[in-house]
């Protein structure tokens, strides 16, 4: 039943970073405004973060903390929410394709654009610019999480979200949403994501290693 619950929590945190990526391409084609895009985006970590969803970008920050669990039992979790994320995105992307490609044109042709610039990153440049992404995912969740102050919490994880989208770094559930939108199934994009997925978890787990190594 866990595992049912990690899934479907998976399923919900696709669907809100769909909705923050959603966002933020039909700003930026309607508005020619990347910056304002990058801000709306984290309505998505937002709703995640305030509604105990699972995402795995966020999940995979505290590999290493909760003792309680075995570490079989939390990389189970993590798949599980990764699957979930990707279904998420995938639901989200086909009904955008069934009733508003004919009204947002413009929207499907930039994401195509987006994409096709992607999948033709070399594996390194994956990586390095998906773990930058990480370690700005982790700041995002760590200060909603520690940051008592409430407009603090919500301007740690806005800028640091909107910062990533800003710099041009790479998330691999954003990209999931992003790829079956412009129905890219084919095999360099499938490795292109698993890449993405490999840079966010090295990005994710940077600070907390360092973290414990200093509070030894």
């Amino acid at each position: 039943m866990n595992y049912i619950k990690t899934l479907i929590k998976g399923i919900l945190a696709g669907i809100c970073i769909s909705i923050g990526g959603w966002l933020c391409l039909k700003t930026n084609a309607v508005m020619s405004n990347n910056i304002l895009g990058a801000f709306l985006f984290p309505i998505g970590l937002i709703l995640i973060c305030n509604f105990g969803y699972f995402l795995y970008t966020g999940k995979i920050c505290y590999l290493f903390e909760n003792k309680e669990q075995t570490y079989k039992t939390k990389i189970i979790d993590l798949c599980l929410g990764l699957c979930g994320n990707m279904l998420g995105c995938l639901i989200i992307s086909l009904l955008l394709n069934l009733a508003a490609r004919n009204l947002n044109y413009v929207v499907f042709e930039n994401v195509q654009n987006m994409v096709l610039i992607k999948v033709n990153y070399k594996w390194y440049e994956m990586i390095i610019l998906s773990a930058f992404c990480g370690m700005l995912v982790y700041v995002a969740v760590e200060g909603f999480k520690v940051i008592e102050n409430i407009i603090g919490k919500y301007v740690v994880l806005i800028l640091a979200i909107a910062g990533f989208i800003i710099c041009g770094f790479e998330h691999s559930v954003a990209n999931m949403f992003y790829y079956f939108l412009a129905g890219d199934f084919s095999y360099k994009a499938i490795l292109s994501l698993l890449i993405c997925v490999v840079g966010n978890s090295i990005g994710g787990l940077f600070i907390p290693v360092l973290k414990s190594v200093i509070n030894k």
